[in-house]
């Protein structure tokens, strides 16, 4: 048997794959192994044997009681900067008497919860709302859900333990260059979308000296953003109020640093709004790159921006439909920079729109793309990624695609359903939770309430991300499609030849796709998963031949060109 593990600052993705089908095989306990201390324990799992009693609450035995019948599996209760290494362990026999067949147990390599790629540091939110874990934290509804009322007053305090488990970290990090201008004698140089979270406001009223914010609308009546604004002005803050027409969207997230003698130094962006949805209750992203070049294009922009009031003039579209000049980091890696708007036209045409030159530079990574390609996008729109993606579906069926929209308004509309496993498993899955009790399955939440619209808020796109020299990731504000270029401030990276960041990235889209695809067939109807697990060992057949089998072969093919940590 071969196996793999792969991680993020937060997540590790692990596989393995056997030769054949194990006999009497009922699952695998996987047993985590702490490098530091050297102790092993088993994964805590919640799926029972059909047939066990359960207290029908959440309920939790290991993986030697309740093993996993999955040839792949994620871990999310790490510390970060600490190293794992992870066994799989064959369990054989009847669900009441399981036997570990250690003889056939089979190691991933090591693995380091880490943030930093390089002069790159990349952090994810834990915002999936629809899980187990949430609904079991949260009182009940009316309707036997969770009450999404309690999750808001949870997510907008400070040092809640849901608050801090959803938002992963991302906030800190957000306020970490204002508190090191502060320190320092620096400067940030902001442009923000949406800004309303208590803990960043205060951050930015308390240190107001140092920040000099383009803080755009939320609407016309800025209702978002109307309360913030209104403390950074009385605060004595460096702001320009951004107020677009309803059909433009300041979309920005990034914060450039400069040190004590205004030499830029580093971009922090992404795709995470200053809000407490935005850390909590999304999929979100949030990179930061120690880069002076990096950082005095961003300043470029930054000035442009500020000197075109609330115009999206001509010089400001022009300078950004201009290629930059290639940034290259120490280790090698490669950044491509591009800013929106950055088309002639103030609206994209409803027929045969011109291609923005960023969404070109998008396309053709994609058309350039070896093996896989993964994404995760919010509202894109079309012509988008979507579209490309449908397009090259039907023109390169060895390509493994691999995807997750906010819902269901952001698949590809009038066009066939998009499958990586032919009549199996949707490519793009639309976010969904689970909406009825089975089994010991509790009701979940979808989103924090009625008026809430992005689950999937991440922009990213992955390429080949188990190739040293091809990788590719697509990250930004920029919502990957023509509307984001024509109408919108965007800014996005396309950053080659950084494996291990592309691993980073490809983790959490799997985490994100894996999660919402189970809850879209089961929306769907598709699903035959009843909440238990099989008493039968044919449960391995469907994952050990055909494209199944193919997808685990590449993920645990490339041992010897992962580095044990």
């Amino acid at each position: 048997m071969k196996a793999l593990a792969y991680a993020n600052n937060s997540t590790v993705y692990m596989c393995c794959l056997p030769e054949a089908a194990i006999a009497d095989c009922l699952g695998f306990s996987v047993r985590k192994i702490d490098k530091a201390t050297g102790k092993k324990e088993p994964l805590p799992s919640m799926v029972p044997f059909e047939g066990q009693e359960t207290s029908g609450k959440y309920e939790t035995k290991t993986t030697d009681v309740w093993p996993i019948q999955k040839f792949s599996w994620k871990y999310f209760g790490g510390e970060e900067g600490k190293t794992y290494q992870f066994e799989f362990v064959p369990m054989v026999g009847t669900p009441d008497k399981l036997t570990a067949r250690e003889d056939l147990a089979v190691l991933t390599n090591e693995v380091t919860l880490a943030a930093e790629h390089g002069d790159i540091t990349a952090r994810f939110t834990n915002g999936i709302l629809s899980t187990q874990w949430l609904a079991n934290q949260l009182p009940k509804a009316a309707d036997g859900s969770p009450d999404f009322e309690a999750l808001l007053k949870a997510i907008k305090t400070p040092g809640n333990p849901i608050r801090e488990k959803l938002s992963g970290g991302i906030a800190k990090m957000l306020m970490e260059p204002i508190l090191r201008a502060k320190a320092s004698g620096g400067r940030v140089y902001q442009a923000l979308y949406e800004l309303s979270d208590p803990e960043l406001v205060d951050c930015l009223v308390e240190n107001a000296l140092v920040v000099s914010l383009i803080l755009s609308n939320t609407g016309e009546d800025d209702q978002t953003n109307k309360a913030s604004r209104e403390q950074l002005h009385k605060a004595g803050a460096d702001i320009s109020d951004r107020m677009l027409a309803s059909t433009e969207i300041g979309h920005n997230k990034s914060t450039t640093s400069v040190d004590a003698q205004q030499v830029p130094q580093d971009v922090t962006t992404g795709s995470t709004n200053w809000t407490p949805t935005g850390l909590c209750c999304q999929s979100n992203n949030v990179l930061r790159v120690k880069s002076v070049d990096l950082a005095t294009i961003y300043m470029e922009y930054w000035k442009l921006l500020r000197e075109d009031g609330s115009a999206q003039g001509e010089k400001l579209r022009t300078a950004n439909a201009t290629l930059k000049k290639q940034v290259v980091l120490p280790d090698g890696t490669r950044i491509t920079v591009w800013f929106s708007p950055n088309m002639k036209e103030r609206t994209k045409p409803k027929q045969n729109a011109p291609v923005p030159p960023d969404m070109a530079d998008v396309f053709d990574r994609m058309e350039k793309a070896r093996r896989q390609i993964l994404f995760l996008a919010f509202y894109p729109g079309f012509p988008s990624i979507i579209s490309k993606v449908q397009t090259l579906q039907g023109a390169r069926p060895d390509l493994m695609i691999r995807g997750a929209v906010s819902s269901p308004d952001a698949l590809p509309r009038n066009s066939v359903q998009l499958f990586h496993r032919q009549n199996e498993t949707p490519a793009i899955v639309a976010a969904e939770a689970i909406e009825e009790e089975f089994g010991p399955w509790h009701k979940e939440l979808l989103k924090a309430g009625p008026d809430a619209h992005a689950i999937i808020h991440d922009k990213i796109v992955v390429i080949d991300p188990l190739s040293e020299t091809d990788c590719v990731v697509i990250l930004g504000s920029h919502n990957l499609g023509f509307k984001a270029s024509y109408q919108n401030d965007e800014n996005m990276l396309i950053i080659e030849g950084n494996r291990s960041l592309a691993l980073a990235y490809m983790v959490h889209i799997l985490d994100v796709y894996d999660h919402y695809r189970f809850r879209y067939l089961r929306h769907l109807g598709k699903s035959t998963f009843k909440g238990f697990l099989s008493t039968s060992p044919d449960w391995q057949n469907k994952y050990l031949s055909g494209a199944p089998r193919a997808e685990l072969e590449y993920y645990t093919g490339i041992a010897n060109l992962i580095k044990a940590a």
